[in-house]
Protein backbone atom coordinates (compact mmCIF):
# COMPACT_ATOMS: atom_id res chain seq x y z
CA UNK A 1 0.00 0.00 0.00
CA UNK A 2 1.07 3.46 -0.80
CA UNK A 3 2.23 5.20 2.46
CA UNK A 4 0.14 8.53 0.70
CA UNK A 5 -3.05 6.47 0.30
CA UNK A 6 -2.08 4.86 4.32
CA UNK A 7 -1.77 8.33 5.96
CA UNK A 8 -5.22 9.03 4.00
CA UNK A 9 -7.02 6.05 5.32
CA UNK A 10 -6.10 7.13 9.12
CA UNK A 11 -6.30 10.17 8.27
CA UNK A 12 -9.96 9.20 7.92
CA UNK A 13 -9.98 7.60 11.37
CA UNK A 14 -9.41 11.02 12.92
CA UNK A 15 -11.12 12.89 11.36
CA UNK A 16 -14.43 10.71 12.33
CA UNK A 17 -13.06 10.92 16.16
CA UNK A 18 -13.02 14.66 15.47
CA UNK A 19 -9.92 16.01 13.84
CA UNK A 20 -10.34 18.44 11.50
CA UNK A 21 -8.97 17.97 7.65
CA UNK A 22 -4.65 19.58 8.80
CA UNK A 23 -4.71 17.51 12.07
CA UNK A 24 -5.65 14.52 10.74
CA UNK A 25 -3.54 14.20 8.12
CA UNK A 26 -0.14 15.15 10.43
CA UNK A 27 -1.48 12.68 13.00
CA UNK A 28 -2.09 10.25 10.74
CA UNK A 29 1.47 10.65 9.01
CA UNK A 30 2.94 10.36 12.48
CA UNK A 31 1.20 6.80 13.21
CA UNK A 32 2.59 6.00 9.99
CA UNK A 33 5.78 6.86 10.41
CA UNK A 34 6.03 5.61 13.95
CA UNK A 35 4.00 2.32 12.84
CA UNK A 36 7.06 1.73 10.35
CA UNK A 37 10.19 2.30 12.89
CA UNK A 38 8.33 0.55 15.57
CA UNK A 39 7.91 -2.93 13.28
CA UNK A 40 11.71 -2.04 12.49
CA UNK A 41 12.47 -2.37 15.92
CA UNK A 42 10.31 -5.16 16.85
CA UNK A 43 10.87 -7.60 13.87
CA UNK A 44 7.10 -6.94 13.18
CA UNK A 45 4.32 -5.86 10.04
CA UNK A 46 4.25 -2.65 10.03
CA UNK A 47 0.11 -3.18 9.45
CA UNK A 48 0.19 -5.09 12.63
CA UNK A 49 1.72 -1.88 14.32
CA UNK A 50 -0.53 0.18 12.62
CA UNK A 51 -3.66 -1.29 14.06
CA UNK A 52 -1.90 -1.31 17.55
CA UNK A 53 -0.87 2.31 17.21
CA UNK A 54 -4.82 2.80 16.17
CA UNK A 55 -6.10 1.31 18.86
CA UNK A 56 -4.28 3.11 21.25
CA UNK A 57 -5.57 6.22 19.44
CA UNK A 58 -8.95 5.22 19.79
CA UNK A 59 -8.66 4.20 23.39
CA UNK A 60 -6.97 7.51 24.14
CA UNK A 61 -9.51 9.87 22.43
CA UNK A 62 -12.15 8.22 24.55
CA UNK A 63 -10.03 8.68 27.72
CA UNK A 64 -9.72 4.99 28.53
CA UNK A 65 -6.58 2.57 29.11
CA UNK A 66 -6.95 -0.25 26.38
CA UNK A 67 -8.63 -3.76 28.40
CA UNK A 68 -4.95 -5.47 28.36
CA UNK A 69 -3.97 -2.50 30.25
CA UNK A 70 -6.90 -1.79 32.84
CA UNK A 71 -4.82 -3.74 35.09
CA UNK A 72 -1.99 -1.15 36.06
CA UNK A 73 -4.42 1.46 36.99
CA UNK A 74 -7.02 1.41 39.70
CA UNK A 75 -10.57 2.60 38.59
CA UNK A 76 -10.17 2.79 34.85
Amino acid sequence: MKEEKEVEQVARVFRNMGADEQAAKRMAGQLVKRAEQKAEENKTSKISELQKLLELSVYGAQGLLKPDEKGDFPGK
